[in-house]
């Protein structure tokens, strides 16, 4: 009997100790509940956003990397005569006399006199004014020369020049030379330029064979696109400085009052 007595006694003790431990969550508590804080909501992100270069929205939860975007490179637009079909700079500027005018110098042989000289000044090599005898082109560079009748004359001539790329705000390169045509027309108070006809020169390597190429061949490249560009570009920056010149030349003279000081 006291055996008897001692077995159930040792059955209810380890049916008590194998019993769980009262749940401190509560017997209501929802696991699934998203109705809780952890880290991710306290954690301030004083950084800001980056951009590592990767497409967040590609789906997966994977970031993969975007592809570089290149600006697609634009041409060169050269002025084209859709005449004659050649690259050509054209423009009509009226004369436009100096504050406190006390020169006539929008007149037909005014213009003229200052086209000329301004051409024979930049492309004949030592040239010297002193008086009307000296205001001769050489043939070599003179394409036509008509003085004013009292409505229109003009001038045209065509030089060679040396010609460079520019590589940056600091260098050039010589890129052979460009032969072209100049014509200066004046009429009463105005006058009109043209440049046009343009020929770059070049030779070929080891024979030294001279090559001649047309502007327009530039233009109508479809190789090497970026390269023949910078013969048009060499070409549009030496036309453009040649116009800016020719705006101050054209103008009247300042005349200065010697009893203004």
């Amino acid at each position: 009997m006291k055996r008897l007595f001692i077995f159930i006694f040792t059955c209810i003790s380890v049916t008590a100790y194998a019993q769980p431990e009262n749940d401190p969550f509560g017997e209501s508590y929802n696991f699934d509940s998203t109705d809780y804080s952890d880290y991710s909501d306290t954690f301030d992100d004083s950084y800001g956003d980056f951009d590592y270069g990767y497409d967040d929205n590609s789906g997966g939860g994977q970031d993969v990397p975007q592809k570089p975007i290149y600006k697609k490179y634009e041409r060169f637009v050269a002025p084209m005569d859709t005449i004659t079909d050649l690259m050509t700079y054209t423009g009509v500027v009226p004369f436009t006399p100096m504050e406190n005018d006390v020169y006539d110098g929008g007149t037909i042989d005014s213009l003229y006199l200052r086209a000329k000289l301004y051409l024979l000044k930049r492309y004949v090599e030592n040239f010297k004014y002193k008086n009307s005898k000296d205001l001769v082109v050489p043939k070599d560079l003179l394409v036509e020369d008509y003085r004013p009748d009292g409505e229109n004359g003009r001038i045209i001539i065509r030089p060679t020049v040396p010609l460079f790329i520019k590589n940056n705000s600091f260098s050039t390169t010589p890129a052979g030379t460009l032969t072209f045509k100049i014509e200066i027309r004046v009429k009463e108070e105005k006058y009109k330029y043209t440049f046009t006809s343009f020929v770059h020169n070049t030779v070929e390597r080891g024979s030294e064979k001279p090559i001649k190429t047309y502007a327009e061949f530039y233009v109508n490249n479809k190789r090497d696109v970026k390269g023949t560009d910078q013969i048009l570009l060499a070409i549009d920056r030496m036309v453009k400085g040649i116009i800016k010149d020719l705006d101050n030349v054209m103008k009247d003279p300042i005349v200065r009052d010697l009893d203004d000081f």
